[in-house]
């Protein structure tokens, strides 16, 4: 700005990052003033940075239901949008995913740290564990409780006698809502539609997180897009995000994956979008820029890519950009069970995605689903088989949880199929909630683990998953894992 002079007697580098912020924003209230003085800025605003509110965010434990095989997979990405969100407002925060602490307590943490504001984010396998900690909350501090999160989003009804204040949907702007006291106990805000405006999520994370098959200990999730336009029964993330499809900019993208290898030596990058090849033009401009600042790292796709957005074009731009492991969504052997769940593409589509991905040698992972409605003995045995086919690296077979609200639990619960309404028991690797005519929940348990057996068991797979064990990051988690997973199906 012309005629803008910095006066103090401090240096800039000497002020931390909060301290900045608040001093912008006392030089932007008194935009007619020419000179900006830090000191007289940080003075004038000591009783605002006295009585800046404190804000906890916490993530309850995934352990019992996601399973103890490991320290917890990534950090809470959606919990540092949040508390970046947040302190760019000027707040003080601090993250506690239960998992990844194991020097204090909970109670420990909330008596130290004295917050003015907790927010507890919750899936519905977390919910329990949730409410929870909320009671323990409620029994030391006289903190407002806000519970955000898919399963505030899809029963705010059930959070609404624990919190002071429910989230709705997306979260960052409601939070500004609410720590403005702006807000009631329901608290919905419009989707942002420019992502860049977001600051980058936090990072200064206590505790370990493993980052399950990566290459390399130095990696990081990465998150570029919001929004799905997938129809999947089972599915509620368009409840929370919407189905239009939001996205960074190329650039916003790279500077903070720039940031990431600058701050942090990140050495590989997990990219956990829904839908990050839907814009074909996106992926080249990422691509480029990636390779206009000499970026190289390593990029995985864990949460998968649609294969009916993935061709040739679009490999061969992954490749550039660093790619070595891909997974689908692949979910049946059986076009009518895909079609029921409105997956809204074929099985020969799958095997289209799946060839080209290992003609430009990346490792392919499919994720199936087992127990969608109209499921039988002769559908998994097809499914299973589909994986053979396919020849994947990894196949994960994932027993059905039909969450409250999707469109599956509804049918399930119309023929009354669904037998436990526990919610703990809705994790990945708990036990089946809901039977199917033709199959029980226990022979549900049984061929679950026989498809393991049945594809890990074979000479090839053998071989092949040695192979895989390319760094000593990778045969660490896998060595552990493995063992675990071994008993699990031999149970």
């Amino acid at each position: 700005m012309d005629g803008l002079e910095l006066s103090t007697s401090r240096s800039i580098g000497e002020l931390d990052r909060n301290q900045c912020n608040r001093a912008l924003r006392f030089f932007f209230k008194r935009q007619n003033h020419y000179t900006f003085d830090i000191e007289e800025s940080l003075r004038v605003d000591a009783k605002a940075m006295n009585d800046s509110i404190k804000l906890l965010l916490v993530n309850p434990s995934q352990a019992e239901i996601y399973g103890k095989v490991t320290a917890p997979d990534y950090l809470p990405l959606g919990l540092a949008y949040l508390g970046a969100f947040a302190r760019n407002l000027g707040h003080d925060v601090k993250i506690l995913d239960i998992d990844a602490e194991k020097k204090k307590s909970f109670k420990n943490i909330v008596k130290d740290f004295n917050p003015d504001f907790i927010g507890f984010t919750a899936t519905t396998p977390t919910f329990n564990n949730a409410i929870s900690l909320v009671k323990q909350a409620r029994a030391i501090t006289d903190a407002k409780i806000i519970i955000g999160g898919i399963h505030a989003t899809i029963m705010p009804e059930e959070c609404e006698k624990y919190a002071d204040h429910v989230v709705i949907g997306e979260g960052e702007l409601a939070l500004q809502q609410i720590l403005e006291g702006n807000a009631g106990k329901f608290v919905k805000m419009p989707l942002i539609e420019n992502l860049d405006e977001l600051p980058f999520p936090i990072r200064d994370f206590s505790g370990k997180y493993t980052y399950p098959d990566a290459l390399f200990k130095e990696c990081f999730p990465v998150i570029t897009s919001r929004g799905c336009i997938g129809q999947c029964t089972f599915c509620c993330t368009k409840q929370m995000y919407g189905t239009k499809f939001r996205f960074r900019s190329a650039k916003n993208v790279v500077d903070e994956i720039e940031y990431l290898i600058k701050t942090y030596k990140a050495r590989e990058i997990h990219i956990w979008d829904d839908c990050f090849t839907l814009i074909k033009k996106r992926v080249f401009e990422i691509r480029d820029e990636l390779k206009r600042r000499n970026i190289r790292v390593l990029f995985a796709f864990p949460n998968g890519v649609r294969v009916d957005y993935f061709d040739e074009e679009i490999a061969g731009a992954l490749k550039d950009m660093g790619t070595y492991s891909v997974a689908f969504g692949i979910d049946s052997g059986n076009q009518e069970l895909l079609d029921f769940a409105k997956k809204n593409y074929t099985l020969e589509q799958c095997r289209h995605a799946v060839a080209i991905a290992k003609k430009f040698g990346f490792e392919t992972w499919g994720f199936f689903i087992m127990g969608l409605p109209h499921e039988t003995r002769a559908t998994i045995k097809n499914t299973v088989n589909f994986a053979k086919e396919l020849d994947l690296d990894i196949a994960k077979f994932h027993i059905l949880k039909p969450f409250p609200k999707s469109e599956v639990y509804e049918w399930l619960s119309s023929k009354n199929f669904i037998i436990d309404k526990n919610y703990s028991n809705y994790g990945l690797h708990t036990k089946p909630v809901h039977k199917l005519p033709d199959l029980t929940p226990q022979e549900l348990v049984q061929l679950n683990r026989k498809a393991y057996r049945d594809f890990y068991f074979r000479p090839k797979e053998i071989v092949r998953q040695l192979l895989r064990l390319k760094s000593w990051n990778r045969i660490k988690l896998n060595v552990k894992a493995g063992f675990s997973i071994i008993k699990q199906i031999f149970a």
